[in-house]
């Protein structure tokens, strides 16, 4: 059947293919419930750690977002480590700097852009009539030691103004090294009191019922915004009008995401990484919006056919050691 339907936008232009748009996961919920405990009960610092892939990315950006629409008076940075990051102090400061879109982020001295810096970071929370700013570091396992000294600084000016840092280190497992070696010397100890002390392992879908948040969210998620066009509708309208709904979908899509680690014959247990989820069912979405109809549904086929072009199974296999060790761990 040939697409003929008056959708408000042209499909091009739509978040699902374009992969901007969030949907929450019951990792991402966990999260984003560390944080606002963090933050109203004045835990400094925590560690977020997971396997590449995982949705790490991705879950910073849901819980900035949310963030800055549930807390207004709240300030939100994102800070992304890049790989094997200079021990520059300038080069630090400018990157955090550039983090607050400051115009001149990558001129100066070390000393000049630290205290630009710290200028900065008081001039965007009194904007918003607040006391806090929230800090996320992403790939925050490729921190240095002179990293954390670096943001301990920030941490102490600012609480000198009178404004409240919390970091939240989100980053691989690796990162839990580096917490070990810091509590075992007393001059290092101070950064895990600073910004390690909750923890939280930041897990793929691990069930069936996982998977009814984020496919569920594809069922209510509305663009453009109050159109009434929620993503699932977009691409399968007269289906959706009929009562078809992703959400329900849970059983067949994870019935097919494990036929893939089976028969793949990968001897630790499946987990699901959320880029693999979204990519399964932007395929499925995307391929069968010519099949629309009524009487229309994802079969197993559809699932099975969308997870393998999802490129599941190859990513796994890139880990196997990795999910063995842990298996195996004591």
């Amino acid at each position: 059947m040939l697409d003929t339907l008056q959708r408000p936008v042209d499909t091009a232009e739509h978040p699902l293919l374009n992969q901007t748009y969030i949907v929450p996961t019951p990792s991402i919920a966990e999260m984003y419930a560390l944080v606002r405990q963090c933050v109203r009960r004045g835990i400094a610092g925590a560690v977020i750690y997971g396997h590449t892939r995982w949705g790490k990315t991705y879950a910073i950006r849901y819980c900035a977002r949310l963030l800055q629409q549930e807390l207004r008076r709240v300030v939100v940075l994102s800070v992304g480590m890049p790989q094997n990051p200079s021990r520059s102090e300038a080069l630090f400061f400018g990157m955090l700097l550039e983090a607050t879109r400051h115009a001149r982020a990558d001129s100066g001295s070390a000393l000049q852009r630290r205290l630009r810096l710290y200028h900065r970071l008081a001039e965007i929370v009194e904007r918003v009539s607040g006391n806090t700013l929230v800090v996320f570091v992403d790939e925050a396992q490729r921190l240095e030691l002179e990293h954390y000294e670096w943001l301990r600084d920030v941490q102490d000016e600012l609480s000198r103004r009178g404004i409240r840092m919390f970091t939240f280190l989100v980053g691989q497992p690796g990162i839990l090294n580096r917490k070990s070696s810091f509590k075992q010397n007393v001059d290092t100890s101070q950064i895990v009191a600073r910004f390690m002390i909750e923890e939280m392992r930041f897990a793929g879908l691990r069930g069936a019922e996982d998977l009814q948040m984020p496919l569920g969210a594809y069922d209510t998620s509305v663009f453009p915004e109050a159109s009434g066009w929620t993503y699932t509708r977009f691409f399968l309208q007269r289906a959706f009008d009929r009562g078809f709904r992703l959400g329900e979908q849970h059983a067949l899509l994870w019935e097919a995401f494990d036929a893939a680690h089976r028969c793949a014959r990968f001897d630790f247990p499946m987990e699901i990484p959320m880029e693999y989820l979204a990519r399964a069912v932007e395929i499925a979405l995307t391929d069968n919006m010519e099949h629309d109809a009524p009487d229309f549904a994802l079969t197993p086929a559809c699932w099975e056919q969308a997870v393998d072009e999802s490129n599941f199974v190859a990513a796994l296999e890139e880990l196997r050691i990795v999910f063995v060790d842990e298996t195996c761990a004591p």
